[in-house]
């Protein structure tokens, strides 16, 4: 019997779905006995240097140092549309940081469950190698003065060579630190801070020994060439992998924890409730596919919750330069001076607030997901703070608490990167890591991007003419008109927040729970349907369980 057109369809989407499933389902890594001979070694086959877990920190941080050359992207802005335009005020450059900035995020989120079961070393040795072709493509474009070509070189498949390596060093650390999550993720995306920092006064030297296109070209082989030399140290614990007595999914290995394990496998709740003394010495989070965890509640809270606490830091990376001189008459000197410090306070706040989480962890005893939890509320209220006072600072020309708020902003910024890791990691568990990383980063690509353009649209509405930009004031409103809505964001964020979940029995829990301090404040349980026997699908000839 010929198969209709319909049937066709229905063929091909069942086909589709099933591959999507297959592809965000990840299962643990099993490690053959030769596999995990190998890999105590450091170069697998030569046996002449041990591997030991800490080396990773080092690779991690070289990784991200060269992910975070995509910061100073905005040197290369005016370069570019002189040499392609003949005038730095064609706009056309900025463009390529946002298509990274977008491609950043999407691969992160689409790789992340293929990196998860590929490898870290894998995912680099792919990323880099892309990264590498993208330079190549764009320092030709350049040379053959092709906007587009930059767009797809650096914007498409830049982004994507740095997107992919930038989740891979923070997927193996959390698995090779179950005892030190929040030092091992603050110490990773730390490297990216500094590498804004550092890249963006390489590149203007660069620029004036060379042409354009030679120092792409220049870049992106000393970029994939240190990326790919630090894939050498990336690769994932052994199996039944131990560290300060927690296992990869940071249980205590302990009888106490063992009898844990089989009721939180058997998802008996009351069997928890009546033992109560079992739940403080877990950290670890439930078990949970990766499809479960990205439809959960608690991640769509956290989702949200994100966006909120990038949003801001992100516009304020990109224009705190023209804030200290339009804002406060500053020269472009002293503008450059507030931004390179700015930078050390991304890197101090990336470093130090995930590591206070660990610390309060280990000395309080505080559960691991609340505890990260409390320093997204700390990075939140500071953010809202910051944002309601800034007016008032503006208006009485307080230019040094404006420096003073800045930086503080941009430390609880870069600890919102450096703790959202460990946070997923204790929320969902080490082999989701990867894909919920990936995934989430994509709310700091939206408000890159959606947000930036934003900023500019209401900017540009409210900016003084040309001939009026040097009055005192002249551009209070086209920036006190963005604090507005960003501040609304940044309450909505606080909300969200809230609603994220971070006790163990009211995740368990059917249905909605939600507890504060261990108690109970609410339980929305889901409606149940009877079993009222079984019911014939005539059209089938089934009996389909109700």
């Amino acid at each position: 019997m010929p198969i209709t057109v319909d049937e066709s369809e229905q063929k091909s989407s069942n086909i589709l779905v099933r591959l999507l499933v297959r592809h965000w389902t990840v299962k643990p890594n099993e490690k053959t006995a030769a596999r995990e001979e190998r890999e105590k070694y450091l170069f697998l086959y030569w046996k002449a240097v041990p591997f030991n877990r800490w080396m990773l920190f080092i690779s991690s941080f070289l990784i991200q140092f060269c992910c975070g050359s995509l910061y100073s992207w905005s040197n290369f802005n005016a370069p570019i549309d002189i040499l392609i335009y003949g005038t730095k005020t064609a706009n056309k450059a900025p463009n390529t940081f946002y298509i990274a900035v977008g491609m950043f995020g999407t691969t992160a989120m689409i790789m992340g469950p293929w990196l998860e079961r590929h490898g870290p070393r894998r995912g680099l040795l792919l990323g880099s190698t892309v990264f590498g072709i993208g330079q190549g493509i764009a320092a030709l474009s350049l040379y053959k003065k092709s906007i587009a070509g930059v767009y797809v070189g650096y914007g498409v498949l830049g982004g994507f060579g740095l997107g992919l390596n930038y989740i891979s060093p923070v997927s193996a650390l959390q698995k090779y630190f179950p005892d030190y999550r929040g030092v091992a993720s603050g110490f990773a995306v730390a490297g990216f801070g500094a590498g804004s920092i550092v890249w963006s006064k390489v590149y203007l030297p660069l620029i004036d020994r060379y042409h354009l296109a030679e120092t792409f070209a220049i870049l992106g082989a000393v970029l994939t060439g240190a990326m790919l030399f630090a894939a050498i140290f990336m690769r994932t614990p052994p199996n039944d992998f131990t560290a300060g007595g927690l296992n990869v999914r940071g249980e205590k290995v302990s009888q106490k924890d063992i009898e844990l394990d089989k009721v939180l496998e058997e998802g008996n709740v009351k069997d928890l409730e009546q033992n109560k003394s079992l739940a403080p010495v877990v950290g670890a989070p439930i078990v949970m596919t990766l499809i479960q965890s990205i439809f959960s509640p608690d991640f769509f809270f956290m989702y949200l919750m994100f966006f909120a606490n990038q949003l801001f830091g992100l516009v304020a990376l990109s224009r705190l330069a023209n804030m200290a001189q339009d804002l406060f008459g500053q020269t472009r000197s002293e503008a450059a001076n507030v931004v390179s410090i700015n930078g050390v306070f991304n890197c101090l706040g990336r470093l130090l607030l995930p590591m206070s989480a660990d610390l309060a962890i280990k000395t309080l005893r505080v559960n691991p997901p609340f505890a990260r939890k409390l320093i997204f509320y700390f990075n939140l209220t500071i953010q809202v703070v910051i944002v309601a006072v800034l007016p008032s600072l503006i208006k009485s020309n307080n230019y040094g608490g404006f420096r003073a708020v800045m930086w503080l902003l941009t430390f609880a910024y870069g600890g919102g990167f450096g703790t959202i890791p460990c946070f997923l990691t204790d929320m969902f568990g080490p082999y989701n890591i990867g894909a919920l990383h990936g995934m989430i980063l994509t709310a700091w690509s939206i408000g890159g991007v959606g947000g930036g353009l934003g900023f500019t649209s209401i900017f540009d509405r409210h900016k003084p003419s040309t001939q009026n930009a040097s009055v005192p004031g002249a551009f209070d409103k086209a920036y006190e008109s963005n604090f507005k809505w960003i501040l609304g964001v940044l309450i909505f964020g606080l909300v969200m927040l809230f609603f994220v979940r971070t006790d163990l029995l009211d995740r368990m829990s059917s249905g909605w729970r939600y507890s504060i301090f261990g108690k109970k404040i609410v339980h929305l349980k889901r409606k149940e349907v009877p079993d009222s026997g079984k019911v014939i699908d005539h059209q089938n000839g089934t009996s389909p369980k109700l």
